[in-house]
């Protein structure tokens, strides 16, 4: 799913998301009822979100989506949202 032509996109999920990084939602893998629950806060393909909090052994991950108002959701769910994520100039090395 990687777009070739790019090298510094990628495709990860909400919980896999660096904190204080941003991505933008490109699908959401879940059936009708996790689907139309995140529709209805807002978490919808397209839209830009900020990872406040989470850990990477389970529990909540909070974001921010629109940098208006923040969402929490249990670690589970946020495997099954998938960003496209560019990152960022990693400076390089001195050896």
């Amino acid at each position: 799913m990687n777009n070739y032509n790019n090298p510094k996109k990628e495709y990860i999920s909400l919980a896999d998301l660096p904190l204080n990084e941003e991505g933008l939602i490109s699908r959401i893998n879940g059936g009708r009822g996790i689907t139309g629950r995140l529709n209805s806060m807002g978490v919808q393909a397209g839209q830009t979100i900020e990872k406040i909090c989470g850990s990477f052994l389970g529990g909540p991950v909070v974001f921010k989506i629109k940098n208006t108002y923040s969402i929490a959701v249990g670690h589970g769910i946020a495997r099954k949202i998938i960003l496209e994520y560019n990152k960022k100039n990693e400076p390089k090395q001195k050896l």
